[in-house]
């Protein structure tokens, strides 16, 4: 049903224009992107933007984002948000981008209506480009396999397929991670508590055999790591942990590891 839901408000495109009516709601800026990017850029790397949203969306939340008086530094004036990517590519439809692909096309950045035909390129900065392929993109931009780091946050869009089937070096944004992290160091006696339990619980076990016919009562070891096990997921919030359930990993863990 969640997902049903998801699915809905992407293709009835809801979810773009709440975020368009309520950007500093729903959209963090930090000033130090633009010098970011600069940075990257004056170390001698290309920068490209590659999303499966349309100009129209992309051109709000990019002018948001880079929405400063100045520029990448504080004595430099504004610049528009596409002075800081050598290439611009939007509707990429990812991940068929990184499989056949669509047709290369230039965007009309007054309109944001495709120019008719196909682009055959060179890639020109400040440009913006719909779909492609991976393909003819790399061999555009004249960067192949790892030469690419790429950075997303989608785990099978962004990475998995452009990881697996392009060997593009990848960098995954999991924000959740920071929740992760908080709880592991606020409630660290707990996950202490928990080892010392399964310690225990081993060491009840650790003389048996297949000749013991007794059982050890394992009911007040049980009942207290389903205790903690609780507490636990109490610290985490409703949804609970986005890498553990009970005692195993997730499977958006696993896929990470």
């Amino acid at each position: 049903d969640v997902r049903n839901a998801v699915d809905w408000i992407h293709i009835q495109g809801d979810l773009k224009s709440k975020t368009i009516e309520n950007l500093e709601e729903y959209v963090k800026k930090d000033e130090r992107l633009p010098m970011f990017l600069t940075r990257i850029r004056e170390s001698g790397a290309k920068v490209f933007l590659l999303t499966n949203s349309d100009y129209v969306f992309t051109d709000k939340i990019m002018t948001y984002l880079f929405d400063f008086p100045h520029g990448a530094r504080p004595d430099e004036p504004h610049r528009n948000w596409k002075t800081y990517f050598d290439t611009i590519v939007v509707d990429a439809n990812k991940p068929l981008f990184f499989g056949e692909g669509t047709i290369l096309r230039q965007v009309d950045t007054k309109t944001g209506a495709l120019k008719l035909g196909t682009h055959k390129g060179p890639l020109h900065t400040g440009e913006v480009y719909s779909g492609g392929s991976c393909d003819v993109f790399t061999e555009m931009i004249g960067a192949k396999g790892k030469d690419v780091l790429y950075i997303g946050d989608h785990i099978f869009g962004d990475i998995l397929k452009s990881k697996k089937i392009r060997g593009w070096r990848t960098f995954l944004i999991v924000p959740e991670l920071v929740q992760e992290l908080h709880v592991w160091t606020d409630k660290c006696q707990l996950f202490a508590e928990l080892q010392n339990l399964d310690v225990m619980l081993g060491e009840m076990y650790k003389n048996l055999d297949s000749s013991t016919k007794e059982k050890p009562d394992i009911s007040k070891l049980r009942a207290a790591i389903r205790d903690v096990t609780h507490k636990m997921d109490l610290a985490y919030g409703m949804m609970g942990s986005l890498f553990r359930s009970g005692s195993r990993q997730t499977f958006f863990s696993s896929q990470v590891v």
